[in-house]
Formats: structure tokens, sequence, C-alpha cells
């Protein structure tokens, strides 16, 4: 798997703007959802069920999707990986999950790789069976335990930089860059592998390849990345990229990807729950998105991509 990195260039004429964007992106948004996705992680540390289960992992999407902390303070990059291994592994977790599940070993040991102590291996533990024995729980709770920690670092990160701002011209290119990114992941890895509609898995469809295919949450899961792309965008009660967007004249492009962001949740919403039979319509549209994102960029707030690496997955 190859990765795809975009930097961008933000012009000179917009680095008044960055400061007061980029910091109420933090405070507003980032901030924000890190908190709720520590409160829900805790709740279902205290009691494991699926409706806790899906509250948590919609909350840490919109986590994932807005990820700003290693363009902060790049010790932070690779943290999102210490929760998340979807399509970032090339063994099998669910295998190996079922020898932790089944041995006897102590927990803290068996759960020794990085990839045991994310979402993914949770979802496992938790939705394999209908079985969630002693054993399944105190695997879970331990799962958890990491989780947090590496959220409440993440937190950390963004409240320090909210006590002491550090302005860089690139500000507002960083937010554009996580949209951009996770545009990609929702069409290509998120719709596109089980639908059998991407690059990779072109006319070969699979709903097992669906990000949550265990716990039934894969359509929750894009609900709540489109959810978070929008907020970044739309009118909202504090300063966010829309308003770089008026600055610049851009508005109606921005508006177009909103418009289609609810036009996806609502085509979403008509599928047979988890089901990528029929998704050439999602994924026409989170195409569109993507794509958008690039027209905005490039053509109406003067920034340019630059790709330093490739990902061909």
């Amino acid at each position: 798997m190859k990765k795809i990195f975009l930097m961008f260039l933000f012009l000179f004429s917009s680095v008044f703007a960055n400061e007061t964007i980029f910091q109420s992106v933090i405070k507003n948004i980032v901030l924000k959802d890190t908190k709720s996705a520590i409160e829900s992680a805790k709740n279902l540390q205290k009691e494991i069920n699926s409706e806790n289960f899906t509250k948590f992992l919609k909350d840490w999407k919109r986590v994932e999707t807005n990820y700003l902390a290693g363009e902060i303070n790049s010790d932070y990059l690779d943290t999102p990986r210490y929760i998340d291994v979807f399509n970032n592994l090339k063994e099998d977790l669910n295998s190996q999950m079922k020898r932790v599940v089944d041995g006897d070993s102590d927990i803290k040991k068996a759960l020794f790789k990085n990839s045991f102590k994310t979402i993914n291996a949770l979802e496992y533990v938790i939705f394999s069976s209908n079985d969630l024995n002693d054993r399944k729980k105190e695997i879970s709770k331990e799962i958890l335990s990491s989780i947090i920690k590496n959220l409440e670092e993440i937190k950390a990160v963004y409240e320090n930089y909210l006590k002491n701002p550090v302005v860089k011209e690139d500000d507002n290119a960083k937010l554009l860059n996580a949209l951009v990114a996770s545009s990609y992941r929702l069409k290509e890895w998120r719709v596109g592998n089980p639908s059998g509609l991407s690059a990779k898995y072109k006319n070969d469809f699979k709903n097992s390849r669906a990000e949550y295919f265990l716990s039934q949450n894969s359509f929750a899961s894009i609900n709540a990345i489109l959810d978070a792309q929008k907020e970044m965008i739309s009118n909202e009660n504090y300063i966010n990229l829309l308003n770089l967007a008026k600055e610049k004249k851009a508005t109606n492009d921005l508006e177009a990807v909103v418009s289609k962001i609810d036009e996806a949740k609502k085509e979403l919403n008509s599928l047979p729950k988890d089901d990528f039979t029929n998704a050439k319509k999602l994924f026409d549209l989170v195409s569109e998105i993507h794509d958008l994102y690039y027209i905005t960029i490039i053509e109406k707030l003067g920034l340019k991509p630059e790709i330093l690496d490739a990902d061909g997955d």
C-alpha cells in the first residue's frame, strides 16, 4: 500500500485569516469532539453494549475525520493508528484476536501488539459472538483504557495549543488537507471497497470489507464522517472555512459540497442497513464531494496541492 500525502501551500494574501479560523476549528470542533469521544469511551467501558459501542465509534470517527493534532505536534502524527487500523493492516486482526479471546494468558500480556488495542480489535471482541463472557469484558476494558489514554493525549495537544497558539501561514491549508484525505478514504476505502467500485476492488463486491461489518455500524461511521466534514464548511455560530470562502468569493463552491453531503446522507439512509449492493449512487456522490474539495482548493481558495508521496490503496 502506498500512502498519499498532500501538502498545500497557502498564498500570502490570506495569512491574516489563518489564526482566527484554525484556532476556532480547534476550539469549537476538534477539541469538543475529542472530549465527547473520551466520555463515550468511558461510558462504554462502564457498560459494554452495542448502543454504547455505536455512540463511541461515531464520536471517534469525528475525531479521526478532522484530526489535526499531528499538524500541531508531529510527535502525534501516528496516534490515530494506535486507535484505529482500518485498511492499514496487512495481517488478519480477527484471527489474532480470536486467539487472544480463546486463550488464558494474562490480558495485559495477551494484548502485546498496538493493533490489539484498537477499536477494530474491540469490535471483534464484542461482536464476534453473542457470548460476552468475563474474559471478553476484561479484554474490552483493557483495550478501552489504551484508547482513552491516546484520546487524552490528543486532547492535551489541542488544549496546549490554545493556551499558546503558534500561527503559521499554512494553517487553513491543514484544515483542507484533512477534508481531502478523509473524503478520499471515504470514497475508496469505506464505500468503494465493499461495493466493488474502488480502483482496488473494481467489480468485486463484498460487504464483509466494510469498516464495521461485524457490528453492522459501517453506515453509522459514514454518516459521522459526513457530519464531521460538514461542520468544517457549513454555516455555524463560529468561524470556520466558510469564512475563508466568503473572503475568496467561493461561498457557492462550499455550499455545493454541503449540498452533496446532504444528498449523500439521504442516499445512505435510503439503503438497507450496511448493504453496499446498490451503493453506486452513494459512491458517485462521495466521489463528487472529494472532487469538489479539489476544485474549491485549487481554483477558489488560493491553495496549491503537492503530492509528496503516493498511496495506491
